[in-house]
């Protein structure tokens, strides 16, 4: 049989198909980059590149923050020159940086339901937390959850777990660092919080104790290690990525699996145990809280999300207070003087949440620590559902279009996929001189209603507030649900160890911000630890 000279032969079909993948993908180099976007009208830098955009000067920029690259450039510069609202593209995503409190108000709260978080990075935490929780959730289902979830997380349940902060402070007090200071040996302090807070939040997340458990703490730590950049951003843009078989991942897979075993283990005992919640203020467990109004499934993913994003956070931040007290004597001083008072008040001891909630200059300082060396780098990206006009302070308003659209000949082509990204970055909206007077020093007295410095900022501002200029725990909706139990915790290890131990900078410790996704750290925390004297100005 002739060969039929209207149906192509396999190599032919290659070649036809390379040809007409390559010619799509040429229209759509031209279109993205050539032709004029409708977010070219926004202020922002010119491209460095054609193919690559701005991703080499914020995503390389922010990798090199505690090597080379000045904290945090070039976000700060940009809100600088261009305002709060500004353009720049990563590969072929055009995005918009914002940093206008009132563009911030309409995106995450007056008009949040058009601006959800990216289907890509949502997907990333469903794979990392085994299903859809606060951080994956949209719509509807997020607010079933946190509507479930929110009395958890009162001022009246975190009072229960106060005792719990100061058990394991004690602990590490009386062991780790009394053991650093008797044999004068220098400790990473990094290591220190991260052992503690993982401790703490195993206890008050689900009942745990990982000290107790080894196999259990190593799978936790593999879980948590830091992955190269490009896997990271293949868990972001790649349906399952964390489950491919590249060598990289396969520890973190263990790891990930071993974990959520141990976890429905836990949850299991704990359902088969049935036990009645009790009506006074006993400090039961989240996933105690939890069990009698969600399915085993629900709870291992919010206990996960709890112990994952709550140990992070709350190490990397007790590392920046500590870094920021180690050189600022005078500080620490003021600090231990009031500690001294409101123990005193409280017959000798910080055993209550009262007594941790009177600390107003330590609430300062812990506030002042996160404006000034802000944990998460931004809020979780949003995308635009449809187009939008974004009021800003000044009374105009910015365009923001949801998809692009294609003209070829006399058809048109809408892409699929998300509407233009919004970031909000905390770093330089934490650090803007239109809102912040001296933003560049370390001023915990700016956040003490009536001093200078609270009503210089004040000014600059314009009310009294500093609501959508101070965001450490995003805002609206996706605001982290557990920043009264966060703040908490930092505010009673603080006031544990200071009261006891003086903390120096050794030669080798680099305060410099390290970028652990989507954590900050400080880059060496290497500390020496010495006995406070029983007697004298420093006690």
């Amino acid at each position: 049989m002739l060969p039929s000279l209207f149906l192509p032969s396999t190599e032919q079909s290659t070649v036809i198909a390379t040809t007409a993948i390559a010619g799509a993908a040429l229209f759509l180099l031209h279109h993205l980059l050539w032709k004029k976007h409708p977010l070219d009208v926004l202020p922002g830098p010119p491209s460095p590149s054609f193919l690559f955009g701005h991703v080499l000067e914020t995503k390389g920029s922010i990798m090199k923050w505690h090597a080379t690259v000045d904290y945090p450039e070039p976000f700060l510069s940009w809100v600088k020159q261009y305002g709060g609202a500004v353009h720049y593209r990563e590969f072929l995503s055009h995005l918009v940086s914002v940093t206008d409190p009132k563009a911030i108000q309409h995106i995450l709260v007056t008009h949040a339901a058009n601006y959800p978080r990216g289907v890509g990075i949502r997907r990333m935490f469903e794979d990392k937390m085994f299903g859809v929780g606060l951080l994956s959730s949209t719509g509807a289902e997020h607010d079933r959850q946190r509507k479930m979830l929110n009395p958890h997380f009162s001022q009246a349940q975190v009072k229960t777990f106060v005792p719990i902060f100061l058990c394991h402070a004690r602990l590490c007090c009386d062991t780790v660092l009394a053991k650093a200071a008797d044999t004068q040996t220098p400790l990473n302090m990094s290591t220190v919080f991260q052992e503690l807070t993982l401790a703490i939040i195993g206890r008050a997340a689900f009942g745990f104790a990982f000290d107790q458990h080894p196999q259990a703490h190593a799978s936790y730590e593999r879980q948590q290690q830091a992955l190269p950049i490009w896997i990271m951003l293949g868990q972001i843009f790649v349906p399952k990525f964390s489950f491919f078989p590249i060598p990289q991942l396969r520890k973190y897979q263990t790891a990930q699996r071993d974990l959520g075993h141990l976890m429905q283990t836990v949850i299991a005992e704990k359902m088969q145990k049935n036990q009645p919640m009790p009506d006074d203020d006993a400090a039961y467990d989240l996933l105690d809280l939890m069990l009698p109004s969600t399915t085993s499934d629900e709870a291992l993913v919010h206990t996960m999300t709890f112990m994952t994003v709550g140990h992070d956070t709350t190490s990397s931040a007790l590392g920046w207070v500590f870094a920021m007290l180690a050189t600022r004597p005078a500080i620490v001083a003021r600090l231990r003087r009031e500690i001294a008072v409101v123990m005193e008040s409280h017959g000798g001891a910080l055993a209550s949440w009262d007594a941790i909630h009177e600390l107003e200059y330590m609430t300062a300082v812990i506030q002042e620590s996160l404006r000034f060396n802000t944990v998460v780098n931004h809020i979780m990206r949003r995308v635009a559902e449809a187009d939008d006009h974004v009021p800003m302070a000044d009374g105009s308003t910015i365009f923001i279009p949801k998809v692009v659209t294609l003209t070829f000949v006399s058809r048109e082509l809408i892409l699929a996929g998300e509407g233009t990204g919004m970031d909000v970055n905390l770093p330089a909206l934490h650090r803007n001189p239109r809102h912040w007077a001296n933003a560049n020093a370390f001023v915990p007295e700016r956040f003490v209603q009536g001093t200078p410095e609270w009503i210089a900022d004040e000014a600059l501002r314009g009310t009294k507030h500093h609501t959508f200029v101070y965001m450490p725990f995003a805002f609206g909706a996706g605001n982290c649900i557990g920043q009264k139990f966060a703040l908490a915790e930092i505010a009673a290890i603080t006031a544990t160890l200071i009261r006891e131990f003086d903390f120096g900078l050794t030669k080798d410790a680099n305060t410099r911000h390290l970028f652990v996704s989507p954590i900050m750290r400080v880059a060496n925390l290497d500390m020496t630890v010495r006995r406070v004297p029983s007697s004298g100005p420093g006690a």
